[in-house]
């Protein structure tokens, strides 16, 4: 089957994705640093788009023109999110059958170019892959451990009577407990709303699911359709996981060990009866490689263990095939696991 980059990356964003596409995505942006960091500058533009600040025609037209610019500087074809082949689909007047993806990015990269000179100052946080948890102090006094291969961006200065951050990836929240002054996170799939509490939220925008685990206090919990309307809201209880499935729209809400689930934050990863593709996707992120799991069956084959962040991807992926059930063939930034 013949892939549109651009056309998959829109669904990502708009958690339209389909399984398969996620699949190819999934190596993408694996594939070189560059993908990367134009997915997440896309991603960032995506999610200014969805506020609520004023853009006149002059500021339009000059946002356009600079990221014209820089998409022309990109030669490969492999690691540009617009290709040369494609791009006119993106010129502002010539949009017949991409109408919507060309507005959004339109919108989007004049957000994303002139929002130093909004009233918010906003200060962007990435921990890339292989990296330690990293702690990041918030202006309110609440603190934040970012896990690796995760993003989050925040303001500089609290206004207003909420306190807003946007995640991409896994982080560990501590916040601070304000009379009237909600806290919000905001991820790929869902928002979280907080007064004081601590929480661990995973949700990268290159999986289908997302998982929230409360520790303490109390949160509410929103999840959106693909047209952000409204589709549930959950109000969690202390050692409670909650489970978000954008594909099937599937909540599952259960008891489960704290510990365990922020052990990262210490440099340990634990999981009990886990799918195989939800690991390797963890461990992609972890040790920055694409692993492709060849078998749709073995996808959903659940494994128990614990590893260290010290640990290579090779000793963790002998302690993951511990009865041999599989071969993995390693090449370069890129792991194959087969049926033997």
């Amino acid at each position: 089957m013949d892939f549109n980059i651009e056309e998959i990356i829109i669904r990502v964003l708009q958690n339209t994705v389909s399984e398969e596409e996620m699949h190819f995505f999934s190596e993408w942006i694996h594939l070189t640093d560059k993908n990367k960091k134009l997915f997440f500058e896309l991603k960032n533009i995506y999610d200014y788009r969805k506020g609520d600040l004023y853009i006149d025609g002059v500021e339009l037209e000059t946002g356009w023109n600079r990221l014209w610019a820089k998409l022309q500087k990109s030669k490969s074809k492999d690691e540009i999110v617009v290709t040369k082949k494609k791009s006119i689909l993106f010129n502002r007047w010539k949009i017949a059958t991409t109408a919507a993806v060309a507005g959004f990015l339109i919108w989007g990269v004049t957000l994303f170019y002139i929002r130093q000179e909004t009233s918010v100052t906003w200060v962007e946080v990435h921990n890339p892959a292989c990296s330690l948890p990293k702690t990041i102090h918030l202006p309110d006094g609440s603190w934040v451990q970012l896990n690796a291969s995760s993003y989050l961006r925040y303001p500089k200065k609290f206004k207003n009577e909420e306190r807003k951050v946007y995640l991409d990836g896994e982080a560990l929240f501590n916040v601070i407990k304000q009379e009237n002054k909600l806290f919000i996170v905001h991820s790929n799939k869902q928002q979280i709303n907080v007064l004081g509490t601590r929480f661990n939220v995973m949700d990268y925008s290159t999986d289908a699911y997302s998982v929230t685990t409360l520790i303490s206090g109390k949160v509410q919990l929103e999840t959106f359709d693909e047209e952000k309307n409204l589709r549930d809201r959950i109000v969690m209880s202390p050692e409670q996981q909650l489970r978000f499935d954008a594909y099937t729209g599937q909540i599952t809400l259960n008891q489960t060990d704290t510990h365990e689930v922020i052990s990262w934050t210490n440099g340990i990863y634990s999981f009990q009866d886990v799918p195989l593709q939800q690991i390797t996707d963890r461990l992609s992120k972890m040790y920055g490689v694409t692993i492709i799991v060849t078998d749709k069956e073995s996808r959903a084959e659940k494994y128990t263990g614990k590893f260290s962040s010290n640990q290579s991807i090779e000793e963790v992926m002998r302690i993951i095939n511990f009865h041999g059930e599989f071969r993995t063939i390693f090449s370069n930034d890129s792991i194959t696991i087969a049926l033997k």
